[in-house]
């Protein structure tokens, strides 16, 4: 039988309470191995005693839209002007794209978001970003040389993205295929195969174990989103997630008896 190891990473910490409570659940009774900190969120100091508390495995989670930015607007002109990085990746890849934004802005606020995580006391074991705008040509570079100045040694990518409900983003998996033969070639690590990307939010039980079905050999990373009172955290965040949901999922027998009956080790970015 193939060896398929599995890293559950659990993106967003740091951006609510309720979302960091769902995380530490999910972590401490169910199958989440790895999170993925906001370094701007407003929970931040609650995300970061819980990750020192818990053990918990934690990345950065690049963000440059719909937040504040962690380096003071006025360094930030053109990413953002008004105080705010840009409302969606859209809106950040057309900046780029016209050269309205300046990429040197971009390396200055995400360089200043990995320096508060690791400020805070804590090890980033990865990189990767809000809406996976690091995967964008435009953008990869960037986030590879900041990973070597910080010394963080994994990356978000995948030579393979497995679509678990018939969605195949056909530019985002040609991104993280590029992207992962780049990083490797720079020497960083990261995943063979991706899963969850078309299904943010939507991850529940009946696509959880679709997707432990669907795991290649090898090792993949299932991107999840679980969270504690979805209607707080949806007051805030108006995605339409199914935060409760996903961590029903994580935490429930299901899931860890169809890890075990495929002979799936689960795993961190650091055991890649």
């Amino acid at each position: 039988m193939s060896l398929r190891r599995l890293i559950v990473n659990a993106d967003d910490l740091g951006l609510h309470p309720g979302i960091n409570a769902g995380i530490f659940h999910s972590h401490r009774n169910g199958i989440v191995t790895s999170a993925s900190i906001c370094a701007g969120g407003a929970a931040l100091d609650d995300a970061v005693a819980g990750v020192k508390a818990s053990g918990l495995e934690v990345g950065v989670h690049l963000t440059l839209s719909g937040e504040a930015p962690v380096s003071p607007p006025s360094a930030l002109p053109t990413l953002a002007p008004a105080g705010r990085l840009p409302a969606y990746f859209t809106a950040l890849f057309w900046g780029l794209t016209t050269g309205r934004i300046r990429t040197s802005e971009v390396e200055r606020e995400l360089a200043a978001q990995i320096s508060r995580v690791a400020d805070s006391g804590l090890t980033a074991a990865h990189l990767d970003s809000h809406q996976h705008v690091h995967l964008h040509p435009a953008l990869l570079p960037i986030v590879v040389r900041l990973a070597r100045r910080f010394g963080v040694g994994a990356l978000r990518a995948g030579r393979r993205v497995v679509p678990l409900l018939g969605l195949r983003p056909a530019a985002l998996a040609l991104f993280a295929w590029r992207a992962a033969r780049h990083a490797r070639r720079e020497g960083l690590r990261s995943p063979d195969a991706m899963l969850g990307v078309a299904e943010s939010g939507r991850l529940r039980e009946d696509r959880l174990l679709r997707a432990i079905d669907r795991l290649p050999a090898g090792t993949s990373e299932l991107i999840c989103h679980p969270g504690t009172d979805g209607a707080a955290i949806g007051s805030a965040y108006a995605w339409g997630f199914a935060w409760d949901d996903e961590a029903r999922a994580l935490t429930g027998a299901a899931a860890r008896e169809a890890l075990a009956r495929r002979a799936v080790q689960l795993v961190s970015y650091r055991d890649l």
